[in-house]
């Protein structure tokens, strides 16, 4: 009994994994955003404030737009990166036509909070783990038996293979994701 419950609670450790991997790849960005801002002249000085206080929240905006932020030259035939940070908001604003630098922006605003990465990894497991239930739930039930659950984690995915009511169970997470988006899996679950 409470083949499905056994199952989800074994297969916890491949989402939190997940997780964990997620939250490196932000760190990194977050880490090649601080090295951008060493250098002198990228990041931008706070308004209001006297001294020299630097404006971090909008800093990340900047290093977006002049880092990641590549057009096609024509002329050049290749991309190339902007060479000024343009003073009107509206210029700016079309960087946010590409869902990927709006999602960079808002990863590295997020990552100026604190413990934001506790609160991250609790909303990021609690989320995966709802789409692992929801392919789980598509064969399993409590009502059936599982034995011998193993869990196997590769480089691009991971699998759960376990014997219920004496049929191989079997689903299969590939990872997607990375750069450009969150890491996640894709399930495919057989019941055989």
């Amino acid at each position: 009994m409470n083949a499905l419950v056994n199952i989800e609670n074994e297969a916890r450790v491949i989402v939190e994994q997940l997780a964990d991997k997620e939250i490196n790849r932000m760190k990194n960005m977050y880490g090649e955003f601080e090295n951008w801002m060493a250098i002198d002249g990228n990041p931008l000085a706070a308004r209001y404030y006297d001294g020299d206080q630097i404006d971090r929240y909008g800093s990340v905006e900047k290093y977006v737009y002049m880092t990641k932020n590549d057009r096609w030259d024509h002329e050049l035939k290749q991309y190339i990166l902007p060479s000024v940070f343009p003073d009107a908001y509206s210029e700016r604003r079309k960087m946010y036509y590409n869902k990927s630098l709006a999602n960079m922006v808002y990863e590295l605003r997020l990552m100026m909070g604190k413990d934001w990465d506790v609160k991250y990894r609790e909303a990021f497991v609690s989320a995966n783990m709802m789409k692992l239930n929801r392919a789980l739930a598509k064969h399993l039930n409590n009502d059936m038996t599982a034995k011998d659950i193993r869990v196997n984690v590769g480089g691009d995915g991971a699998e759960v293979l376990a014997n219920v009511d004496d049929k191989l169970f079997k689903t299969f997470g590939t990872l997607c994701g990375g750069y450009i988006q969150c890491y996640h899996y894709r399930y495919r679950s057989s019941l055989k």
